[in-house]
């Protein structure tokens, strides 16, 4: 899929292995295409060859929602609220506590009711 980048950016969208999945373009393109071989085609290829790339690319296009992040930066306030200051070894210690705290219960089942249906509440 990344490969096809190279072909696309210059303006080539049909090639032996694949092809572009977009719809057809305007032909009214005001952009010109990078011509291949050029200085900037070789730095994209560099980047999009690169073994570091292709080795870690699949965990960026997993990574879709940072609820679990945000979840677990809520807990550490509950911990370490910002409206306190605390001295550098009792910061650790609180967020320590916390992430220890988040890890035991991260994966506790949900609250049900006697229907089998997730029970929610508000909370204020």
């Amino acid at each position: 899929m990344w490969i096809g980048l190279l072909h696309h950016v210059t303006g080539e969208h049909e090639w032996s292995l694949d092809a572009c999945q977009h719809d057809p373009l305007l032909s009214d393109r005001e952009k010109d295409w990078i011509q291949k071989g050029s200085t900037p085609h070789k730095a994209l290829s560099d980047i999009i060859l690169s073994e570091r790339w292709l080795k870690e690319v699949p965990k960026y296009l997993k990574f879709r929602s940072t609820a679990n992040l945000e979840a677990f930066h809520n807990h550490l306030l509950m911990y370490a609220s910002k409206r306190f200051s605390y001295i550098p070894p009792v910061y650790e210690a609180r967020i320590l506590l916390a992430a220890l705290d988040y890890n035991h219960h991260s994966h506790r089942e949900v609250k049900r009711r006697a229907d089998g249906s997730i029970q929610y509440h508000k909370i204020f």
